[in-house]
């Protein structure tokens, strides 16, 4: 009998078309090597957009801040400690920095939403409430804070001095913080102090490490930095900053600022009772 070709060229081709278990295998291990060799990059590539987004969107804030400044005749916005009708009351009627009435830099941008804005940080926590409760309103959907020292001085709560500094009292704009990441609170609100630094009591309105241990901030000059905290302010003094982002659990340490005076939070040099801390604990 003899063999039919067609069946043969049948056959033959059947066998070319199959995969045998070892050589899936092999496919299967060579794509989870480069998965696990692309995910890295493609994480830090998200971070990176992330950390670029949020520098834009402080880049931005301190625009805002230029042109109150040239608006309100040099000084800049009132970080904020009080309500407006207690400072209306003690004859200090000017808004605080993130205030969408009588001022403040919200005319200047666009106003806060639980969408994207510029008010917070993409890794922020996004509000779950459009109707905030007591004087959070101007909070809703904020990440940052204002650098509670930019004031002519500052003796802690009911000791702050109402008003905004003079842009001119800035000895160096250049190193001098003028907004940063502040700590968001678990409430619907995500509530951030409007005023902050390595000072305050803490979680609310310390500095907070949303990129990879570091955060972000714009200075008085509008220029925009990544930095690590505790860098930040004077070495030998006691300071407090939350290490990661959506956690509560802040640190108190040492500065490592070992450069001249002013550092990176203070305006000028000497400024009065300056880190002098509030609540002292000790040391983790």
């Amino acid at each position: 009998m003899r063999p039919d070709p067609a069946r043969g060229e049948a056959d033959i081709r059947g066998q070319s078309r199959a995969f045998t278990l070892i050589e899936l295998l092999v496919v299967i291990a060579v794509i989870a090597i480069l998965a696990g060799m692309l995910f890295p990059v493609f994480t830090r590539a998200r971070q990176t957009s992330q950390r670029a987004r949020c520098l834009c969107n402080l880049r931005q804030l301190g625009w805002a801040a230029a042109m109150y400044v040239d608006d309100w005749a040099g000084i800049l916005p009132y970080p904020g400690g009080e309500d407006l009708t207690l400072r209306t009351a003690k004859g200090f009627p000017l808004p605080a920095w993130d205030e969408f009435v009588n001022g403040g830099l919200d005319v200047y941008l666009r106003s806060k939403s639980a969408g994207e804005t510029v008010w917070r940080c993409p890794l922020g926590k996004k509000p779950l409430t459009t109707e905030p409760v007591g004087g959070r309103s101007n909070s809703l959907g904020r990440s940052y804070a204002f650098n509670d020292f930019l004031r002519p001085w500052n003796r802690g709560r009911n000791g702050w001095e109402y008003r905004g500094l003079r842009a001119s009292a800035v000895e160096t704009p250049s190193r001098t913080i003028l907004i940063f990441e502040g700590y968001q609170d678990y409430t619907n609100e995500v509530y951030c102090y409007r005023n902050g630094s390595p000072v305050i009591e803490g979680p609310e309105g310390l500095p907070v490490c949303m990129h990879n241990g570091k955060m972000n901030a714009v200075f008085c000059d509008g220029h925009v930095e990544t930095v690590f905290p505790p860098d930040t302010w004077a070495a030998g003094r006691w300071g407090r900053y939350v290490a990661k982002p959506n956690s509560f659990v802040f640190y108190r340490v040492r500065g490592g600022w070992t450069g001249p005076m002013p550092d990176r939070w203070a305006p000028f040099w000497p400024y009065d009772k300056y880190l002098v801390d509030p609540d002292p604990l000790p040391a983790p």
